[in-house]
């Protein structure tokens, strides 16, 4: 197996081990997807931003004891390729500060400024006590590797920050909702959307109908849910 494939494998089996940890998956109303790429590596950034007003969510989870992932991708009128993100527990070797901190009344925060885990610099995901859901997330190629790029042209994309042990928050931002900014490959920009929808696939569904005379037997199985199953059986293909 060649490097690269096994970089892709890698990716999948942290996708899945992440999906197969949370509870539920919770839904919040994107503010903005940006996924820049303006020259080199270093220089590429994506930044998240949801915000829901008298929000039913709640938070689930505590990262600060268990950790959390973050999955991105972006598309064009084909799916793109998730990028998973590690944001596990613990505490920075530069700073002596735990990468997360807060509660679940208080949110919880995530900072990683030396890049010392991965190419997201912060995180923070909370709800006030007048209602209002957010999250923000910010990577920076400065950081760590960066591979989600701009589709050219971007028309949708999703984000799903995963709390492990607890639930799964889905920032959805589907094609021919919201105001989307192209710039070939250097820019996608995708805000202001208007419908909400989940980043994780839904567990394959299998039907099955038998007629005695003669005896058959037919089975319909669903491949995925959502479009999300859609980019993991894509990057599947990459290792046939």
């Amino acid at each position: 197996m060649t490097g690269n494939r096994k970089i892709v494998l890698a990716t999948i089996l942290a996708f899945s081990g992440s999906l197969a940890a949370h509870a539920a998956d919770q839904t919040i109303l994107g503010n903005q997807l940006q996924v820049k790429n303006p020259s080199t590596p270093d220089k590429r950034k994506v930044v998240v931003k949801a915000k829901e007003k008298l929000s039913p969510n709640t938070i689930v989870g505590n990262p600060v004891a268990s950790g959390a992932s973050l999955s991105v991708v972006a598309n064009s009128a084909l799916p793109g390729v998730p990028q998973v993100f590690a944001l596990p527990q613990g505490t920075s070797g530069i700073t002596g500060k735990p990468f997360w901190s807060g509660d679940a009344v208080k949110g919880f925060k995530y900072k990683d400024s030396k890049g010392e885990q991965s190419a997201v610099k912060s995180v923070q995901i909370k709800k006030t006590s007048s209602g209002n859901f957010s999250i923000k997330v910010t990577a920076s190629g400065k950081l760590g590797l960066i591979t989600v790029t701009p589709p050219n042209p971007g028309l949708s994309g999703c984000a799903a920050l995963i709390l492990t042990g607890g639930d799964s928050y889905s920032v959805a931002f589907k094609a021919g909702d919201g105001l989307v900014t192209n710039k070939g490959s250097t820019l996608y920009k995708h805000k202001k959307v208007t419908l909400q929808d989940t980043c994780i696939a839904a567990p394959p569904t299998t039907t099955t109908s038998t007629t005695t005379t003669p005896t058959t037997t037919t089975t319909t199985t669903t491949l995925y849910g959502s479009p999300s199953r859609a980019f993991i059986d894509r990057v599947l293909g990459l290792l046939d």
